[in-house]
């Protein structure tokens, strides 16, 4: 089987707006956006195909998932996606697919599984995932136990270490382990929502985030704070044994105006 590694790239939280003009906390979401999109046109190994994981618009409008798709197309890669607490359900399932971006849930490439689920509750900011994603996900998992699995959604099955946003996190998680934990092809689980670069490994099992595409929570508070780092992706080489390289890439500065005393959004 050949060694060369399936390339993922992980994008998150980018809240896009209707208005380019708009920003949030003193970051244009656009221009931000822009920015990242840039640094992954930059990659220098061929991309296999780009998980967007969650908050892809900040006010779930039409315009802000149109615009998206458009700005995406460029790159000529594969695009699924989940959503995030922000996103409008009726609208992504209006909008999307496209010829940009996918709307399966279940990809299939060499011996790989990725596995894409909603953890969103409708007007809520926490997670949860219903009994159905979880029936699905054993489904996918029982067709397919041959090959290492990735399962992809929004809220942290996992403490991040900051008080406030582990309240908001996946409400049945340890429902979720219970489920990931019972097979042994589960390689890899991540989500977004955290706005910050996170990894741990649970049961074997290892969790990881990517930076936000926009601002940044600060990490290791107690209350809601933004670090004036820039914004980024991650970046992943999956093999065919089932090992994974993953890291950070960063544009070179912050987008926007930090607000140092920002309390919530």
């Amino acid at each position: 089987m050949s060694q060369t590694p399936i390339r993922i790239i992980q994008i998150s939280d980018i809240h896009l707006l209707a208005d380019t003009n708009g920003s949030l906390l003193g970051v244009n979401t656009q221009e931000s956006f822009d920015a990242v999109i840039e640094l992954v046109r930059k990659e220098k190994e061929p991309l296999d195909l780009i998980l967007l994981s969650g908050d892809l618009a900040q006010d779930g409008s039409e315009i802000a998932y149109r615009r998206l798709s458009s700005l995406l197309k460029v790159l000529q890669i594969p695009i699924y996606f989940v959503p995030g607490n922000h996103d409008h359900l009726k609208q992504l399932a209006h909008v999307f697919p496209t010829d940009a971006i996918s709307n399966k849930k279940q990809v299939i490439i060499k011996n790989w599984q990725l596995i894409l689920l909603n953890s969103q509750v409708p007007g809520i900011v926490h997670g949860h995932l219903e009994r159905s994603e979880l029936d699905y996900l054993e489904q996918c998992l029982k067709a397919y136990p041959e090959h290492h699995a990735i399962i992809v959604f929004h809220h942290q099955p996992v403490p991040v270490g900051c008080a406030w946003l582990d309240k908001q996190g996946l409400t049945n998680d340890q429902e979720c382990w219970q489920v990931l934990s019972s097979y042994p092809q589960v390689n890899t689980v991540l989500f977004g929502h955290v706005h910050q670069e996170f990894e741990q490994t649970v049961h074997g099992i290892k969790c990881y985030s990517p930076p936000s595409t926009c601002i940044q929570f600060k990490r290791k508070q107690d209350k809601f704070a933004l670090e004036n780092i820039p914004p980024g992706y991650r970046w992943l080489n999956l093999y065919a044994d089932g090992r994974i390289e993953t890291g950070i890439r960063r544009v070179k500065k912050y987008i926007g105006v930090f607000e140092e005393n920002a309390k919530g959004y």
